[in-house]
């Protein structure tokens, strides 16, 4: 095995390593404080991102990496969608209370449903037809064409989603004013999760522009919540490293 795979492998492992343990304390946080630990609109961008890749609905599997192991990527994609499945669970059983609007209170379930289906919607068809740049002059079908197609348009959709995601975690924290359903270990869980992902991308040669952008931007707000939960955690008289 060449080196450049060996390394594949192993930033692939560590993604898996610290955003799987990520989901398993969100999780956990919202059923010990009995509230949801992952803001409603990140899950709804999140778990229908998972069912793609986690179902086989498109593959993980980069065009650039010819020896790409696609089942255990699947795999790891079905566990993150399995173990999400569990926050959605607190979302559900704890939501709904969250709210003092009483249209969103009268119709929540059918707008988690509604945004469930929405967002599937748009992130297949973003995958499946948004082309990845062919930034190594790869032939299709006899061509070198400007845009691979179908291929890895899921690295520009999870990026995305981790940079909303960065953000909707810092509201939900001003907003709560608590560390309900958080923590510093999972923030610090997503932000080394997120730098993982970055450098597996990296090492395939796949970086653009706008991936570039998008990760500086998440790690900004990545570092800042973290920075945020930690400083909420000593003003509560919370060991940082003790709150799972």
């Amino acid at each position: 095995m060449e080196g450049r795979e060996v390394w594949l492998y192993v930033t692939y492992g560590f993604l898996a390593l610290f955003w799987l343990p990520a989901y398993i304390l969100i999780a956990r946080r919202g059923f010990i404080d009995k509230t949801y630990g992952m803001p409603i609109v990140a899950m709804l961008g999140n778990w229908p991102w998972e069912w793609i890749f986690g179902l086989n609905l498109a593959s993980p599997c980069p065009i650039v990496w010819d020896t790409c192991p696609e089942r255990p990527l699947q795999l790891a994609n079905f566990g993150s969608m399995f173990l999400d499945g569990f926050i959605v669970y607190t979302i559900v059983r704890f939501g709904r209370e969250q709210f003092s609007n009483p249209f969103i209170r009268k119709y929540f379930y059918p707008i988690l449903i509604f945004g469930l289906i929405s967002s599937f919607a748009i992130q297949y068809t973003f995958i499946t037809e948004v082309g990845f740049p062919n930034i190594h002059n790869l032939t299709v079908n006899g061509q070198v064409p400007l845009f691979l197609p179908g291929d890895s348009g899921g690295s520009y959709s999870a990026y995305i989603l981790t940079f909303v995601m960065g953000i909707l975690f810092i509201y939900m924290l001003t907003q709560r004013n608590s560390l309900e359903g958080q923590s510093f270990i999972i923030a610090m869980a997503m932000l080394l999760g997120n730098v993982a992902a970055f450098v597996f991308i990296a090492i395939l040669n796949e970086l653009t522009p706008l991936l570039n952008v998008l990760f500086v931007l998440t790690l900004f707000v990545n570092i800042v919540y973290a920075a945020m939960v930690f400083r909420k955690s000593q003003e509560l008289g919370i060991n940082p490293l003790k709150r799972w």
